[in-house]
């Protein structure tokens, strides 16, 4: 268990949100979050309308419906860039997991990099049911990467969700470097339990069944299936209730040393905590010195509260 901590993971960014000039109009717009983890992560631009060769500023382009099928269109000249942009995207996210990211983030409402609600014009008539070219073909082929908007990042759950969801990710890629064997999937298993069960309370049982279908043959498809499965797992709005859940099982595993009418103080802080009328931080901050007084390092406990090292306090502690 004494693994090292990796090095700081490599996200994918739309480079307009780095403040890099790539924009239509020629501008950019930059994400003051970003600005402020960019020391503790490796930033990989990426620019989809650039990358096909559109120059800066360029006519604006749109994603179009005719009969059924979406098209990339540059409504000035009728270019249809279909065909390159999936190209481009198909190349470039091999590129990509080639470098080893651990997660992007890409620019909401682009008929390029929006995930989710971009215009789709049918007969001039926008229905915001679509989704940017290359934010399709990326997260169709790599399920397992989390990827988010950066409109999302504003809300602190959000946020720190989605560096829980890089964390795990960049530690799967360390192991991914050393080889899989059935008892180092095992170990990143439980390892990273109770930050599973504080997203999605059947997670432990449904991957741990998972694992049990090893076969050493073919163990690397089974890491790659078991963080897939691991990621969508973790791919939800933060409940309370999970968290308190896997706070109590954390305190469940503190040492017999620790007496019952401390166990019970903890147990009434996170009562508290699901009530609204104590902070999040104080059972953490309490089970935390317990562990630090017991002398353990208990793995799965620093796993659920530090997605990486990080102490740029960014993190909501709500």
């Amino acid at each position: 268990m004494g693994m090292q901590e990796p090095k700081s993971p490599k996200i994918a960014v739309s480079a307009c949100l780095l403040g890099e000039n790539v924009r239509y109009n020629g501008g950019h717009c930059n994400h003051r979050l970003l600005q402020s983890v960019s020391k503790h992560i490796e930033v990989v631009p990426i620019c989809p309308e650039v990358g096909i060769g559109l120059g800066t500023p360029r006519p604006t382009i749109r994603l179009v419906r005719e009969k059924g099928k979406i098209h990339l269109i540059e409504p000035v000249s009728g270019n249809d860039l279909t065909d390159s942009m999936l190209s481009w995207s198909e190349l470039q996210s091999d590129a990509l997991m080639h470098q080893k990211i651990s997660g992007i983030v890409l620019k909401k409402d682009s008929p390029s990099c929006g995930i989710e609600r971009v215009k789709v014009y049918e007969n001039n008539n926008p229905q915001r049911d679509g989704q940017g070219l290359f934010a399709m073909v990326f997260t169709n082929l790599n399920p397992q990467i989390p990827a988010i908007e950066e409109g999302r990042l504003n809300d602190p759950l959000q946020l720190e969700n989605f560096f829980a969801r890089v964390g795990m990710m960049n530690r799967w890629w360390q192991r991914d470097e050393e080889g899989w064997t059935t008892s180092s999937l095992q170990q990143f298993h439980a390892e990273h339990k109770l930050l599973l069960q504080s997203r999605s309370p059947n997670a432990p049982a449904e991957l741990g069944r998972l694992i049990s279908q090893s076969n050493e043959d073919h163990i690397e498809k089974l890491a790659l299936k078991y963080i897939t499965a691991a990621q969508m797992h973790m791919n939800t709005i933060v409940k309370k209730k999970y968290v308190a859940g896997a706070l109590r099982r954390a305190v469940g595993r503190l040492p017999n040393t620790i007496s019952g009418t401390i166990r019970q103080q903890v147990h009434g802080w996170i009562d508290g905590y699901v009530a609204g009328t104590a902070p999040r931080m104080a059972p953490i901050a309490v089970i935390d010195q317990m562990f630090v007084m017991a002398g353990l390092e208990h793995l799965p406990w620093k796993r659920l509260f530090q997605p990486f090292d990080m102490s740029s306090g960014i993190f909501a502690k709500v």
